[in-house]
């Protein structure tokens, strides 16, 4: 059953296709995590829509806005156009703060800006800095509300085009569990390093994540890249599993966040 939430981002995609149809235009979304993008997946295959695009500022983004244009636009001035869609925000820390600074913090002064979280994508961090993707309509009043900042009063902080990004490569942990099934109660269990009682109460307080959507039911099955985020613990990746072992388990590979 579809809940109020997913009404209202299909309800959205609609209007967007369309304004798209009738004014003949590019249009895009906000950033979606990744529920929303399945969601409306499936909607615009349902609609046997073709011509889209889901880009977040660089291959392999998390955080991705949609693009829909009309059917007789080339695909390369779509992209050209996509300049016009997102920037990043690039923050270089003087020496004295380097490695100071998470994604936590960055994102935590981003959404001070008084911003919804849709309006911002991934954040790309490293020792000296980070890149902060955003929708090119609000570019100017994030980099200069950052500025505003004690923590990054001696910071450079540029807005440029997101083909000029640097991306430093995400770093993992790789983590083996056994499982007597992929149900995200007995692999929560396995990641927190608890009971299967204690995973279900995680669940129940709304701490656990899976593809950016808070998850309650604990007998969810779990496949293949999925993203698992569990607060206090961390996040990540079911990267693959394979037949239960002697015992009757499951193996399964993950990728921990660093």
């Amino acid at each position: 059953m579809e809940s109020v939430e997913d009404k209202l981002i299909v309800a959205k995609l609609m209007d967007k296709i369309k304004i798209c149809k009738t004014r003949n235009k590019i249009v895009n979304t906000e950033f979606l995590s990744m529920y929303q993008k399945e969601i409306l997946q499936k909607e615009l295959n349902k609609l046997k829509i073709k011509n889209y695009l889901f880009f977040g500022g660089y291959e392999g983004a998390e955080a991705e806005v949609l693009v829909i244009y009309p059917e007789k636009y080339e695909l390369d001035i779509v992209i050209k156009n996509l300049q016009n869609v997102i920037k990043a925000i690039k923050i270089i820390l003087p020496k004295e703060v380097f490695g100071k600074y998470t994604h936590r913090d960055y994102l935590g002064m981003a959404m001070k800006t008084g911003l919804n979280r849709n309006r911002i994508g991934d954040i790309n961090v490293s020792e000296d800095g980070a890149y902060i993707f955003v929708l090119e309509e609000n570019a100017k009043y994030i980099a200069d509300s950052l500025k505003d900042f004690t923590r990054l009063a001696k910071a450079k902080i540029e807005i440029i085009d997101y083909a000029e990004v640097k991306i430093k490569e995400q770093e993992f942990e790789k983590i083996k569990i056994s499982v007597q099934s992929m149900r995200l109660d007995s692999i929560v269990s396995e990641l927190a390093r608890t009971s299967r009682n204690k995973a279900n109460e995680l669940l129940l307080e709304e701490k656990v994540f899976v593809n950016t959507k808070c998850e309650t039911k604990a007998s969810k099955s779990l496949k293949q890249n999925d993203v698992i985020a569990i607060r206090g613990i961390g996040k990540f990746i079911l990267y693959e599993y394979s037949e239960s072992n002697k015992k009757g388990k499951i193996i399964v590979e993950m990728k921990k966040y660093k």
